[in-house]
């Protein structure tokens, strides 16, 4: 019986870091979309605004383009240290807020692999390549 709730304990508790990590890449995620709907609107404003402008002042990086230079910083730490935990969450986290689960998977391997103390990030790849099986049988 001791085995059985040591059993329980340690689903319960591999359960409650999947549900953490998520929780964290949702907090994570609501707080780009409220970055990005201010710069949008930012932007929105500037475009009304520049026909007034001269044009002569150099513009922002676009939302687009600022999460791309994100995304080939994290590639570039990862070149010189494959198994940097902050890249490879980063840029997870970066494929998965931008709808490319497909490229957050080889990242979340490399994740489970180099720490395989983090059952999360096993969890995660888990639903990830659940949900992307079931997107390759429907038509």
């Amino acid at each position: 019986m001791s085995k059985k709730k040591k059993k329980k304990e340690k689903k319960s508790r591999t359960l409650s870091r999947i549900v953490t990590l998520v929780l964290g890449l949702g907090f994570a995620g609501s707080t780009l979309a409220i970055a990005l709907s201010s710069v949008f609107s930012q932007n929105s404003y500037n475009a009304t605004n520049s026909a007034a402008d001269s044009g002569n002042s150099e513009s922002a990086p676009s939302v687009e383009e600022q999460i791309q230079l994100q995304a080939s910083g994290y590639e570039k730490v990862l070149d010189r240290e494959p198994n940097n935990i902050t890249a490879l969450e980063g840029l997870t986290q970066i494929y998965l807020q931008t709808g490319q689960p497909e490229k957050a998977i080889p990242t979340l391997e490399k994740l489970v692999e180099y720490y395989p103390e983090q059952p999360e990030y096993a969890g995660i790849l888990q639903v990830i390549k659940q949900q992307e099986a079931s997107k390759s049988d429907t038509p």
